[in-house]
Parts: structure tokens; sequence; C-alpha cells
């Protein structure tokens, strides 16, 4: 159900998964923090390298990847992976729940206004 849900919305399973496991299953934020973030990395090489090789059979259209943003990307996820796994042993579960939380409804309220604006 997630990959299907992922796959519709094109969003990493860990999105989804990851707000389940603390809501549902009361797993602690840091234990499954570093697992979306393993598994929406994995998936982005593989998203990259299956757009590289389909960029050789369709060399009219553009899929192929743009390198430099994908590595400026990149760099930012790896340094904010650290940053974060080193981190966040000293915020509160709670705190890490309401910034979660806000960026959530941060998101939603854009695409409420989006829809209406």
């Amino acid at each position: 159900m997630v990959g299907i849900a992922g796959g519709i919305y094109g969003i990493g399973g860990g999105s989804i998964v990851a707000p389940f496991f603390v809501a549902i299953v009361g797993l602690p934020v840091y234990a499954v923090a570093g697992a979306a973030l393993m598994g929406t990395f994995v998936t982005s090489i593989a998203g990259v390298v299956f757009f590289h090789i389909l960029s050789g059979f369709y060399p009219e259209m553009s899929v192929s990847p743009d390198w430099l943003l994908g590595l400026l990307f990149g760099a930012g996820g790896v340094l904010g992976m650290y940053l974060g796994a080193r981190t966040q042993r000293f915020v509160p579960a709670r705190g890490i729940k309401g910034i979660l939380c806000a960026c959530v409804l941060f998101v939603a309220f854009r695409y409420v206004w989006g829809f209406f604006g």
C-alpha cells in the first residue's frame, strides 16, 4: 500500500511509513528517522540510474537527470542526514514531532492556498 501511494504522489515511502511507525506503532523518532532517510536515499539513487539509462533510448526527450542540481541536493541531503543523526538525541521526541507536524501543516496549507488562490 505504501509503495502504491508513494508512486501515485511521487514521494518516498519513508514519508508515509515513518509517521505511521511513530504515531501508531509507538517507535521512537530517532529509531525511525535513519531507516526512512536511508530508504529515501536508495530509492533516489535507483531513480537517477533508471532515468539516466532511459535517456539513451529517448534522446529527443528531456529525461536525463540534471547532474549539477542532483549533486547539490545530494550534498545537502547527506549533510542534513549526518547533522540530524548527530543532533537528534539532544532534541526531545516531542520537539521533533512538533517540527514534523509544522512542516506537514505548512505543506498542506500551501496546497490548499494554491488550489483556492
